[in-house]
């Protein structure tokens, strides 16, 4: 392993070291943590702010700020009633968020440390073993968090595996801000997805995929930063598909402020404004690329089941970040 590219990055809430890879490219400088595999830091080369959010210590992920980076599951998003069917068993799980499960509670794997599997300068993989029932879920799993850069881009593949039928549902959890400062003030998002998960008072699909219209209208864009924000999941599509465009984020007032074009290859992509932060409102937008949430509940949703005949499920939630000049992010 490259040694130099390896820093300590202090302790876990729960005592355990932390430690911050850096990969390089000629375009980019990027920080993982081997906490939660957390992207800690994306720096555009001659660009000293960091366009996502993160923090200079690793006590600092926690509380309200958990999620800030980290890959979150095994199932990211809520789940009704914090209980789903798999197979012919029903599970339930400690509900983290009112009676519903968000991210996969308290045990998920957002929190947890993951090891370095394999290291280069420009790329590395962080891998995470989950035993039958750890953290709620069945399925002895082993996940994997691969991260590459090149050039002005930043790729990372979600790869699960498992021994027994179980709930398979990462996501990554960055929170982007382009300007580096407190707020999405002068930010503009745009999403290419037509429909959009209704939600009821507590955030979970109340119906099947709904025409966006007014501010859920996101296709030519749309102001962030105010009320009254998003947390909604964006049908792109009824199943994975070749990895394709997405969402496109700029600063249409600052042209020398980075702008971000983001693919995927997954159906869904909650967006998160972090308009809830109990101090930091709208401090940053998360783009949760991801299946729908709740998928166990709706069987018109794509299906996040996954068996061992199904083998490494290798595109279930991989997405490629193209850190572009502002002309071109249209």
């Amino acid at each position: 392993m490259l040694s130099d590219q390896i820093t300590d990055f202090g302790h876990s809430a729960s005592g355990q070291p932390v430690q911050r890879i850096t990969l390089r490219s000629d375009g980019l400088e990027v920080s993982v943590l081997t906490l939660g595999a957390i992207l800690q830091a994306v720096r555009l080369a001659g660009l000293r702010p960091s366009v996502v959010v993160g923090f200079d210590s690793a006590q600092a992920y926690g509380g309200a700020n958990m999620y800030c980076g980290a890959i979150v599951g095994p199932v990211a998003g809520r789940l009704r009633g914090a209980e789903a069917m798999i197979g012919d068993q029903l599970w339930r799980f400690d509900p983290n968020e009112g009676q519903q499960l968000l991210h996969s509670g308290a045990e998920g794997v957002h929190q947890r440390l993951w090891q370095i599997a394999e290291l280069g300068e420009d790329h590395v993989t962080l891998a995470l073993d989950l035993a039958h029932c750890e953290g709620g879920f069945p399925g002895l799993r082993r996940f994997e968090a691969r991260y590459r850069v090149a050039g002005h881009s930043l790729s990372l593949d979600l790869i699960t595996r498992t021994d027994r039928p179980t709930l398979a549902n990462l996501a990554p959890h960055a929170f982007w801000n382009l300007g580096g400062g407190d707020t999405l003030a002068g930010h503009r998002l745009r999403v290419a997805a037509d429909h959009v998960l209704p939600v009821g008072p507590e955030l979970y699909p109340v119906a099947g995929p709904a025409p966006v219209a007014r501010h859920l209208d996101l296709r030519n864009g749309q102001p962030l930063g105010a009320l009254p924000g998003y947390d909604e999941c964006f049908c792109l599509s009824q199943a994975r598909q070749p990895m394709r465009p997405v969402a496109w984020l700029d600063l249409p007032d600052l042209p020398h402020a980075p702008a971000l074009k983001m693919a995927t290859t997954e159906p869904g992509l909650q967006v998160y404004d972090g308009r809830r932060h109990p101090t930091r409102p709208f401090f940053g937008v998360a783009l949760e690329s991801q299946c729908w949430p709740d998928a166990p509940h709706h069987d018109a949703f794509p299906s996040i089941m996954l068996r061992p005949e199904d083998g490494a499920l290798c595109q279930s939630t991989c997405w490629t970040l193209d850190l572009i000049p502002r002309g071109d992010a249209e």
